[in-house]
């Protein structure tokens, strides 16, 4: 059985190689579209500060929420993701912070957020689980999470079925929302949750 469980570690440094190779030399991940996905633009009158963007990979959706003066800290754990992110802020004064972090150790953290945003980090998180836990720790009671996510269709690293969405998020969250969105490209399948963390 001990076994069984060492086979199944994840690699998280050759994860975070994989990730890095994807801003190396300037390069640009398919993903990183130079603004939020539409699903956030969407919702940006109810987000509520302090927000956390999970995931924030160049930093578009922290930026894109700063700019409406509202606290935002942006993690990820790519450091050429954030330099990145840091580069775009430049000298404006946004309330704005990026740091190099794993969202799996975020119940590691005492900072507290009124929302997450989680755009495209859900479905590539190496433990679903352990990162679900870590949000309940960091969001406050009646605290939103809004994630956008590779449906369970056939999708570039798979995807998130209805159910698992509601296995992930059972205890302490109520699902508020889910719809199916086409954003950029019409092959990969996405929806777009709201859940809310109860008290």
């Amino acid at each position: 059985m001990e076994n069984e469980k060492e086979k199944e570690k994840f690699d998280l440094s050759g994860a975070l190689k994989g990730f890095a190779e994807h801003y190396e030399d300037g390069n640009s991940p398919v993903w990183d579209i130079g603004r939020p996905k539409q699903p956030f633009i969407e919702i940006a009158n109810q987000v509520v500060e302090p927000i956390l963007d999970a995931g924030c990979g160049t930093g578009d959706t922290s930026i894109f929420f700063a700019s409406r003066g509202l606290k935002v800290i942006g993690i990820d754990f790519v450091e050429n993701a954030i330099l990145r992110a840091k580069s775009k802020v430049g000298g404006r004064n946004l309330p704005v912070e990026f740091l190099v972090k794993d969202a799996v150790t975020l119940d590691e953290w005492d900072i507290k957020f009124n929302t997450v945003i989680d755009s495209g980090l859900l479905h590539a998180i190496y433990d679903r689980e352990k990162y679900a836990n870590g949000l309940k720790h960091v969001l406050n009671s009646g605290g939103r999470l809004y994630v956008f996510y590779f449906k369970d269709d056939p999708s570039p690293g798979g995807g998130i079925s209805d159910n698992e969405l509601k296995g992930i998020f059972a205890d302490g969250w109520k699902i508020e929302s889910i719809k199916s969105v086409s954003e950029d490209n019409d092959e990969w399948k996405m929806n777009f949750a709201v859940i809310l963390r109860r008290s």
